[in-house]
């Protein structure tokens, strides 16, 4: 290992969860020509390519299911897992470096992904790469940063990096949220549709009236609530008091078929479905409701995934959903677990 900076293998690495490795891999190799896995690690593999830009493009584009984070890679090292790396991961950052301008904002995103214990950590790199931008005259923000330098460290190479962080897919380090957690919480579902609303570029305001279907026990109506918003909240079961006590919260105690059968009047901003259920029925239902959307309305909704047959699923609610709605976008957030985020606007 002679620590030498190897500029001929560009490309990228992606960031996934690791039970949707194959399906992730399918969705690349299908639709970006020329890839070749170079390395595999924890939740992340780095594949080579040509050039990013194309990549970035069509990412924004397209739906990728299954990739959380992206970032290309410019320059590899070889790494032995001690501190003798930093010399060489500094080399990286001075030729990296040179492609951001110095009004640029920069943040720096390292990730250790190897299957091996290494002498340093995350955040070790990151203070020894955004020290040495800041000695050379560079702004380091992870708050106001539109820049990111990259450097994912796996069991043989180091990769690294320069993007815009709009390119990523996610603002975070390989796509990992970190949510605070408010004492009056109901329920972890309130980080999914946190999370929905950050990657779909969604707004929440005053005077927004929402219709929660399989409410129970009152999570996304929780989180709606604080932020404003009217909720119809629509389950059978009891909600959680924290959602319940805010006066902005109608409950109908019943099913959401009932409730489809009873109300036919009413328009809202937004429909969102967590209903632990079949997805097909779970379809049926939302599509029944979307009449009940303004023109410029919006719905979220999950589709629990089966141990089988994933992606004919997907492929199913995106035939049935683009039938209905004009914007079918489906993503595995972090906080999914065996399911996906749907994101549905109405046709104008």
């Amino acid at each position: 290992m002679d620590g030498s900076v190897y500029s001929g293998a560009a490309g990228f690495v992606a960031n996934y969860k690791a039970f949707c490795e194959p399906l992730l891999f399918n969705e690349l190799h299908g639709r970006i020509a020329g890839l070749e896995l170079l390395e595999r690690g924890n939740d992340a593999a780095a594949f080579s390519l040509g050039g990013f830009e194309g990549v970035a493009e069509q990412i924004e584009r397209e739906d990728f299911v299954f990739l959380q984070h992206i970032h290309p890679f410019m320059f590899r090292v070889e790494v032995g897992g001690e501190a003798s790396d930093f010399p060489r991961f500094l080399n990286m950052l001075q030729a990296v470096s040179v492609h951001a301008d110095k009004g640029d904002v920069l943040v720096c995103q390292c990730r250790i992904v190897a299957q091996r214990m290494f002498a340093y950590s995350n955040g070790e790199l990151t203070n020894l790469l955004a020290s040495s931008l800041e000695k050379e005259g560079y702004t380091v923000s992870a708050q106001e940063a539109d820049t990111v330098v990259s450097l994912t460290v796996f069991d043989r190479f180091a990769y690294m990096g320069i993007s815009k962080a709009e390119d990523n897919v996610s603002r975070r380090a390989g796509g990992i949220l970190f949510y605070s957690q408010p004492e009056d919480m109901v329920c972890r579902a309130e980080w999914k549709i946190e999370e929905a609303f950050e990657v779909f570029g969604m707004k929440a305001g005053e005077g927004m009236r929402a219709l929660d279907l399989g409410a129970a026990p009152g999570g996304w109506t929780h989180y709606l609530s604080k932020r404003g918003i009217g909720v119809d909240a629509v389950d059978p079961a009891a909600l959680d008091e924290a959602a319940a006590g805010w006066p902005n919260v109608r409950h109908f105690r019943m099913t959401a078929q009932e409730f489809a059968r009873s109300h036919r009047e009413g328009t809202y901003d937004l429909i969102v479905n967590d209903m632990k259920m079949d997805t097909n029925q779970s379809m049926d239902i939302l599509c029944e409701m979307s009449g009940l959307l303004k023109k410029d309305g919006e719905c979220l909704m999950t589709l629990k995934l089966p141990k089988q047959g994933v992606q004919k699923r997907i492929n199913v609610a995106r035939k049935v959903l683009g039938n209905r709605f004009g914007i079918v976008r489906i993503r595995q957030l972090y906080y999914n677990r065996s399911e996906v985020t749907v994101y549905l606007k109405n046709k104008v």
